[in-house]
C-alpha cells in the first residue's frame, strides 16, 4: 500500500531542490534585480517586495510594447520607395514580338494548291490567324476539312526569313532571324527580340557606359509589332507598350521612342511568403496555375494561363494557337464551334483569376510612334526593301521604384532584444546564462 509519508517526503524533497537552485541562480545572476528577488542570502524583505514590484512593473510594460511590435508586422509590411542613383542603372531594352497579320493571298494560294474549293478561304483564315470570332465553323465543309489545324497552319503562315530580312543593332547588322526567334503565342507563332521567355536568361541592357542604341527591323510582309517586357508573352490582354498592336502594312516606315520605368525588389522582400510581399518572384507560380505554359512568371502569363483555364472550362479543350498546357486537349472542329458559341471578346480579354503582380518588372511608355506608308510613286529600291523602321529609348531613367521591406525577420528580432533590453535589462548571453545556471551547473 502506498505511504502518504513517502509522497510527503518526494515533494519536501523536490521543494528544497528547487529552493537551492533557485537561489543559486540568484545569487549568480547578472539579471538587474533577480538577486534582490529570489537569493538565499539575508535580504531584508522590504527590498525584496520593492525589487519584486520593479520586475513585475518592467516585465508588463515590456509585454504592452511587445504587442505593438507585433501588431506592425501583422500589417503592412511592403512600400515603395523612389531610387535615384541613377549612374549605376542598367535598364532593360524592352523585347519586341513580331507577329504576320492575316495574308488572305497565303490563304488563297493554299487551297489552289491543294485543290480546295475557295469557298473555304475564310474558315482557313480564321484557323490560321487569330480571331476574336474564334472561327467561322459553318464555312467547314465536310470532306475538306481537317482537325489538325497546327499542321495547316505551319504551311500557310509565314517563316521568320519570309518576314523579315535586314536587322541593325546599334549600328552592326545581324539576320533577323538570329535574334528574333519563334515563340508560341495566343496569336500562334511569332517571333520575337530580346525575350528571357525564349530560353536566353539575360536581356540586352542600356545604362551610362553602353548609352541608347537602336533597333531597326526590315520587313517584307504585313506585320504586328508589340513593344513589351522581355519577361512578358505576347498575349491577347496584355499592357502593350503602344497602347494597342501597330499594325504595319506594305510599305511603311515607323519610330518607336519609349520611357522605361523599372520596378525592382530588395533583397529583404524576396524573403518574405508571397501573400506577405504582395508580389511574385519569377521562378514562382501562383496556387492556382497547375499547368503553367511558361518557363518565368509574369503577370501577362499568368494572364494567358487564366483564358486557358476559362476555355477549358467551357468547352474542355484550348484554342489551337494557344500554347499547349500538358494535359488539356486542343480543340477540334466541334471544340472551336464551342468556343465561338459561348465565348465574346470581352471573355478573351477578362477572366476571373486573381494573378498577382510581379517582383520585378518594367514598363515602358510610348514617347512618340511615327508611320508613314508609302502608297504612290514607290520606288523599285523602296519596294524591295519593304517596311523599316526602328526603336529605341529617348532616354536612360534617372529614378525607378524600389520595393522595400517595412518590418522583416532582422528587424522583428532588433525590436525584441531592444525591447527585452530597455525595460529588463537582458541580453542573448543573460538568456544563455539563465539555462547554464538552472540546467547545467548544479549547486553541491
Amino acid at each position: 500500500m502506498y505511504d502518504i509519508s513517502e509522497k510527503r517526503s518526494f515533494f519536501s524533497n523536490l521543494f528544497e531542490n528547487l529552493k537551492k537552485i533557485l537561489g543559486y541562480f540568484g545569487d549568480n545572476s547578472t539579471l538587474h534585480g533577480v538577486r534582490y528577488v529570489v537569493s538565499m542570502s539575508y535580504i531584508p524583505l522590504f527590498q525584496r517586495i520593492f525589487w519584486l514590484l520593479i520586475l513585475s512593473a518592467s516585465a508588463a510594460c515590456a509585454g504592452i510594447v511587445m504587442r505593438q511590435v507585433l501588431s506592425l508586422y501583422s500589417g503592412e509590411a511592403v512600400t515603395y520607395l523612389v531610387e535615384t542613383n541613377y549612374l549605376k542603372f542598367d535598364t532593360t531594352f524592352p523585347a519586341v514580338t513580331v507577329c504576320e497579320q492575316a495574308n488572305a493571298e497565303r490563304v488563297a494560294a493554299y487551297t489552289k494548291r491543294n485543290k480546295l474549293p475557295g469557298t473555304l478561304n475564310l474558315f482557313l483564315k480564321d484557323m490560321t490567324y487569330w480571331s476574336a470570332r474564334v472561327c467561322s465553323c459553318t464555312g467547314c465543309r465536310p470532306g475538306y476539312c481537317t482537325d489538325d489545324f497546327l499542321e495547316m497552319v505551319k504551311t500557310i503562315r509565314a517563316g521568320c526569313k519570309e518576314l523579315l530580312t535586314d536587322c541593325w543593332w546599334a549600328d552592326e547588322h545581324f539576320s533577323c532571324c538570329d535574334r528574333f526567334l519563334p515563340i508560341e503565342t495566343e496569336f500562334g507563332t511569332c517571333f520575337v527580340f530580346n525575350s528571357r521567355l525564349t530560353g536566353n536568361e539575360t536581356a540586352l541592357i542600356v545604362n551610362r557606359k553602353i548609352g541608347l542604341p537602336n533597333l531597326v527591323i526590315t520587313a517584307i510582309q504585313d506585320v504586328a509589332i508589340r513593344v513589351h517586357s522581355p519577361d512578358d508573352m505576347c498575349t491577347v490582354g496584355m499592357e502593350n507598350a503602344l497602347g494597342k498592336p501597330l499594325d504595319l502594312p506594305m510599305i511603311t516606315d515607323f519610330e518607336i521612342i519609349l520611357t522605361a520605368e523599372e520596378t525592382l525588389s530588395e533583397e529583404f522582400v524576396t524573403s518574405m511568403p508571397p501573400r506577405v510581399r504582395g508580389c511574385q518572384l519569377k521562378d514562382e507560380r501562383p496556387s492556382f496555375a497547375q499547368e503553367w505554359p511558361s518557363s518565368r512568371y509574369s503577370f501577362s502569363t499568368c494572364m494567358l494561363h487564366c483564358r486557358a483555364l476559362t476555355e477549358a472550362s467551357l468547352c474542355n479543350c484550348t484554342h489551337h494557337l494557344m500554347p499547349k498546357l500538358s494535359d488539356i486537349p486542343r480543340c477540334d472542329i466541334k471544340g472551336l464551334a464551342c468556343l465561338s458559341m459561348k465565348k465574346s471578346k470581352e471573355t478573351l480579354v477578362a477572366t476571373s483569376c486573381n494573378c498577382p503582380m510581379s517582383c520585378e518588372e518594367v514598363t515602358y511608355k510610348p514617347v512618340h510612334v511615327f508611320t508613314k506608308r508609302h502608297v504612290d510613286n514607290v520606288s523599285p529600291e523602296l519596294a524591295a526593301r519593304g517596311t523599316r523602321g526602328l526603336v529605341r529609348l529617348a532616354n536612360l531613367p534617372t529614378t525607378r521604384v524600389q520595393r522595400a521591406a517595412i518590418r522583416h525577420t532582422l528587424g522583428l528580432v532588433v525590436d525584441i532584444g531592444g525591447v527585452v533590453g530597455v525595460f529588463l535589462g537582458a541580453t542573448l548571453l543573460n538568456v544563455i546564462e539563465i539555462v547554464y545556471l538552472l540546467c547545467i551547473r548544479r549547486t553541491k
